[in-house]
């Protein structure tokens, strides 16, 4: 009997800390506000972004979390799971 190995897709999980309210939040994108207090975040490597010539709406400076690579992560404030 051949045992069959399903292959799964391993998802990541981008997992922030308020400094509001200390709250955990976690998503698979860029975390745009808290999810508890609602504070609004400013995205990863902001002045990169910000500062580049191009002109984007403010949410399309926030990644999805494919695009997030570890260096770019505040530590105390990021985990990428």
């Amino acid at each position: 009997m051949k045992s069959e190995s399903k292959l799964y897709k391993k998802s990541k999980t981008l997992i922030r800390a308020c400094h509001m309210c200390f709250k955990l939040n976690e998503a698979t994108s860029e975390i745009e506000k808290c999810q508890h207090c609602h504070k609004s975040f400013l995205p990863l490597r902001y002045f990169d972004k910000i500062h580049a010539k191009s002109n984007k709406n403010w949410s399309s400076h926030f990644n999805s979390i494919d695009d997030i690579d570890r260096k770019d992560l505040i530590h105390g404030l990021f985990v990428m799971w």
